[in-house]
């Protein structure tokens, strides 16, 4: 879990700086000097520092074998047999506060992230308007396509990864047993979120659909 979050956690850093890029490439269009970008730089900053602090969070918020063994025999006294499966793990935020301060710091993280994002995007489209008159069309084109495919790549795969961790996150805090199965079936989102990435990334982009449509009826004609 510890490695997996590490990974998985790259995505912010990588999105935010997606939309960086994408909003410097606008803001020179009229300003072709380089601004110091103290903002975005410390935000890139601490969005690649945030995977190594939420695994190293989520690496203290394991239990010890005695506090799993109590937990399981007070809770779920008939899969006490799973303490002899390699890789078995028990989280608790009563009996490690750790994991507390791991679910509301990242989620809290995220949301500052995700809104910033969203007023980079936004101020890109504002830009991209002002300046339109200044650009060849197929240049305001692609920039804007860019800017369209950028957002949907983040926004809709992005629902597939909050959604059902929120919802895992609600069963640990509140103790829902009638919604866990529901919680450990929606990983099947999280882990499709790539896939669904991929082909928003194909259809949002024109090029990208004229040449799966060629290759389409080539193969099928």
């Amino acid at each position: 879990m510890t490695i997996w979050v590490l990974v998985f956690c790259f995505e912010l850093a990588a999105g935010l700086t997606c939309f960086v890029y994408r909003h410097q490439a606008a803001a020179r269009i009229n300003q072709p000097h380089k601004s110091r970008l103290l903002v975005e730089k410390t935000a890139l900053f601490f969005t690649h520092l945030f995977p190594f602090a939420t695994s190293f969070c989520l690496y203290n918020s394991n239990l010890t074998p005695q506090q799993k063994h109590v937990y399981l025999k007070e809770n779920y006294p008939q899969c006490l047999f799973w303490m002899g499966i390699d890789g078995f793990e028990v989280y608790d935020y009563r009996m490690n506060p750790w994991l507390t301060v791991t679910g509301v710091g990242a989620f809290s993280f995220i949301f500052v992230i995700a809104w910033y994002c969203f007023y980079l995007g936004v101020h890109t489209a504002i830009v991209l308007q002002r300046v339109r008159h200044h650009l060849a069309p197929s240049t305001y084109h692609m920039h804007k396509a860019a800017l369209i495919s950028l957002v949907m790549q983040l926004v809709i795969p992005g629902v597939l990864i909050i959604v059902p961790l929120d919802l895992c996150m609600f069963v640990v805090i509140t103790g829902a047993q009638d919604m866990q199965e529901l919680a450990t079936d929606s990983m099947f989102l999280v882990g499709s979120h790539s896939m669904c990435q991929c082909i928003v990334m194909i259809l949002s982009n024109s090029t990208y659909r004229r040449i799966v449509k060629e290759k389409f009826w080539y193969i099928f004609k």
